[in-house]
């Protein structure tokens, strides 16, 4: 059984006469097939590369949102307590740890409810970041239209939330990117499939490894 091309490569399932392709196996390669185009995954090795890049990237923005979180909001010489949001009546802490995780989570489903055509995952992530929207504007909003905070500190607090969103909206896109990238290892690697690359043979696929030399 086979699937169809995927740009340099193509997926083939392993036709041992005792291997039974059964409806996981199924899924599972129509997902490694849209992993393997989204990345361009053309051979084996690349993809022990791009898990090892993509962790990478998202350890040093985990590290940079941990210090800014402390440098910048933390010890930020603010008062928390001015201008609370209309949201819950939050205050500038609780308003940035919120800001932190529902970026963080919306950026998360959005990966992997496009990868797998979830609907429910892009309807939550589209409301989180409206939220999040919402709670980076506010501040500026009443630093200019408010009595509390003035328009530099209303700026400053904004500034802090756009950038704290931002960071941990990559730091998710890489995590689960990672993630994404080690399950298509995993999948291959428990069925003893290997990709070959099209610069490889005349047709790249992904086929037993025992039987590919």
């Amino acid at each position: 059984m086979s699937q169809g091309g995927v740009g340099d490569s193509n997926l083939s399932m392993p036709e041992h006469d005792e291997y039974v392709a059964g409806v996981g196996d199924e899924q599972g390669l129509r997902l490694a097939e849209r992993l393997m185009s989204r990345f361009s995954v053309t051979n084996s090795e690349e993809i022990f590369e791009l898990i090892n890049k993509k962790a990478y990237n998202g350890g040093i923005l985990i590290m940079l949102i941990v210090l800014c979180w402390w440098v910048l909001i933390t010890e930020g010489g603010d008062d928390v307590e001015l201008a609370t949001s209309f949201l819950f009546n939050l205050n500038y802490l609780n308003v940035a740890i919120t800001v932190g995780l529902f970026g963080l989570i919306s950026s998360g489903l959005t990966s992997i409810a496009k990868e797998k055509g979830q609907l429910v995952n892009s309807l939550v992530s589209g409301a989180m970041l409206i939220v999040c929207g919402f709670f980076i504007i506010e501040p500026l909003f009443y630093g200019l239209t408010g009595d509390e905070i003035n328009a530099q500190v209303g700026l400053w607090r904004s500034s802090r939330l756009l950038g704290l969103f931002f960071g941990v909206t990559f730091c998710a896109k890489f995590l689960v990117d990672a993630w994404h990238l080690y399950w298509v290892k995993t999948f291959l690697e428990t069925r003893g499939l290997i990709i070959t690359s099209k610069d490889d043979s005349e047709q790249g696929t992904i086929v037993d490894g025992d039987v590919v030399e």
